[in-house]
């Protein structure tokens, strides 16, 4: 008897040691969003434990041991509760003891304030079997209900998600499970007798659960709010539709921009909540502008339609519902208008003037003003030409890539620059072919620009060697090096700027144009100097050679 008393103390010691120790690791850094819960389930394991080693000496502490045992109905009856509340933060649901989980703690210690006050002093063990008899309908079954829809929760979101090991929820389901499931098989009591083991097991899953899980971090909640919150912060309206176009859902940004709210748009069909979007395609992958009545008055907007897929069990998805994202480009559409009249109106009117100018120019007697005048008009001519040529190509890469071989591409624009500069010596050095999926008009163009402004910019003899190396682990590079002073550091550094200011212009379109050909290419450029004389512009291209 003595042994077994001896035995049964050191174990229940060993556990109310190894509960501690877990309880303080967690309790010692609480910031994690989860900490405080589980702190909370270990600390009532661990009461648990006190209890139970208190019930092994009588009238210790001047406490009943058989009030002690009685006492265990405490972290009995709320573990379940507090399990629910870390399950739900876990999960994503708001953490923390909300109004209604304080109504469900209330509600489990109702049956036990009704048993303690028929108790006085310490009870016989026949007092304590009638008062655990009186609890055992109602309090059984809540504390079932609590647990079982914890369990339902916590292994619908962990089993299947893909940072949550499925070791890490057989070890949390079982931490909590063992007391319960332990002490009954050992007992048929789960209160007084056989318990001991099952929070020995609950101990030892705990400590191996916060030294390798993030059973603290909570990203599933992040994942949670990532979907809910995130969409609600978009400042593009979105919306939910069934295949009958009737609202499931939307955000905050939707209910403000069509004076709506939520509750009264779910339900509603699509058309009858937004003036004007019955005629347009509301497809999976359609996107469309259309004019929209909002509560700020008509604007334009470009959506989008999604498919809202659920999981199946052959691993496909089907799709379920449909997404519609509005966003608002009116001021965008307005500007890129304003900027295309202003472009077509001033290059229309620079060449007429142009024209006039110089026609008018061939009677000016002064020979040092009629260079002057030609020599200005020439180049705003040439500017005004620049400018509807980088309209063109920057039009014409706004479709689909295509092969392009720019080692025959780098021999053409060779070819016509030494019709158009006889006395410049210009040289190619290439494969045979290297083929490239690209915009050819925007290679061309960029190509031409560099060579053009080397002869330009270069001494005489001029002398421009246009090199095309094969592909590299960066991809394929271009090199147009020449025997000039180089580009002046303002006019590099405004290649790399994102916009000209109104002190620093640059010298024209030209250097521009490189810049926005080698974004739109997805390239790299780079100036590299030779010497006291002589610049080398690199481009390199993506590495997304044709085969």
């Amino acid at each position: 008897m003595l042994l077994s008393l001896v035995t049964s103390v050191a174990i229940d010691a060993v556990v109310v040691s190894l509960l501690a120790w877990v309880t303080w690791q967690v309790g010692k850094d609480r910031s994690p969003p989860n900490a405080v819960p589980f702190a909370l389930m270990s600390g009532s394991l661990l009461l648990w434990a006190l209890l139970s080693l208190v019930s092994e000496f009588p009238n210790a502490w001047e406490i009943g041991s058989n009030l002690a045992a009685l006492a265990q109905i405490v972290p009995v009856v709320f573990l379940p509760a507090i399990w629910l509340v870390y399950v739900l933060g876990y999960t994503g649901r708001e953490t923390g003891f909300t109004r209604l989980r304080r109504a469900l703690f209330v509600l489990l210690a109702l049956p036990l304030v009704g048993a303690a006050v028929t108790f006085e002093g310490d009870p016989t063990r026949e007092e304590i079997q009638r008062s655990i008899a009186s609890l055992a309908g109602t309090e059984l079954f809540l504390l079932f209900a609590v647990y079982m829809y914890a369990a339902v929760v916590f292994l619908r979101y962990g089993w299947n998600h893909g940072r949550v090991s499925r070791i890490q929820v057989g070890i949390q389901l079982g931490a909590i499970s063992a007391p319960y499931l332990i002490g009954g098989w050992l007992d048929g009591s789960s209160i007084v007798d056989g318990v001991t083991g099952g929070l020995l097991v609950s101990g030892i899953l705990l400590g191996v659960a916060i030294k390798r899980y993030p059973v603290l971090t909570g990203f599933p909640k992040a994942d949670y709010v990532a979907r809910s919150r995130v969409v609600e912060s978009l400042q593009e309206a979105v919306i939910v539709v069934d295949w009958e176009m009737n609202i499931l859902d939307a955000n905050v940004t939707a209910e403000e921009l069509f004076g709506w709210t939520t509750r009264d748009m779910i339900g509603t069909p699509l058309d009858a909540a937004i003036d004007d979007i019955s005629g347009a395609d509301i497809s999976a992958g359609s996107t469309e502008l259309v004019s929209l009545q909002t509560t700020d008055g008509r604007r334009q907007f470009q959506f989008t339609v999604s498919d809202v897929e659920r999981d199946t069990s052959d691993g496909g998805g089907e799709p379920v519902a449909r997404t519609v994202v509005f966003r608002d480009v009116t001021d965008q559409r307005t500007r890129e208008q304003r900027l295309s009249v202003l472009n077509r109106v001033l290059r229309h009117n620079t060449r007429n003037k142009l024209d006039v100018i110089l026609a008018h120019a061939d009677h000016v007697a002064d020979d040092t003003h009629r260079t002057a005048i030609q020599n200005s008009a020439t180049d705003l001519a040439s500017v005004s030409r620049k400018a509807r040529e980088t309209e063109a190509v920057m039009t014409d890469s706004v479709g689909s890539p295509s092969t392009v071989d720019i080692a025959a591409v780098a021999h053409e624009v060779a070819a016509t620059a030494r019709d158009d500069y006889p006395d410049s010596s210009i040289s190619v050095a290439a494969p045979e072919r290297l083929h490239l999926t690209t915009y050819r008009t925007v290679v061309r163009r960029l190509m031409a620009e560099l060579v053009e402004n080397a002869i330009v910019h270069s001494d005489d003899p001029t002398r421009v060697d246009i090199e095309v190396q094969e592909s590299t682990d960066d991809g394929p590079q271009l090199r147009v090096a020449d025997n000039g002073p180089g580009i002046p550091d303002r006019e590099r550094d405004l290649l790399t700027e994102p916009t000209e200011t109104q002190i620093k212009h640059g010298l024209g379109v030209g250097l521009w144009f490189v810049n926005w050909a080698v974004s739109q290419l997805g390239a790299e450029l780079e100036f590299q100097s030779a010497g006291t004389t002589g610049t080398t512009v690199v481009v390199r291209f993506r590495n997304n050679i044709s085969s």
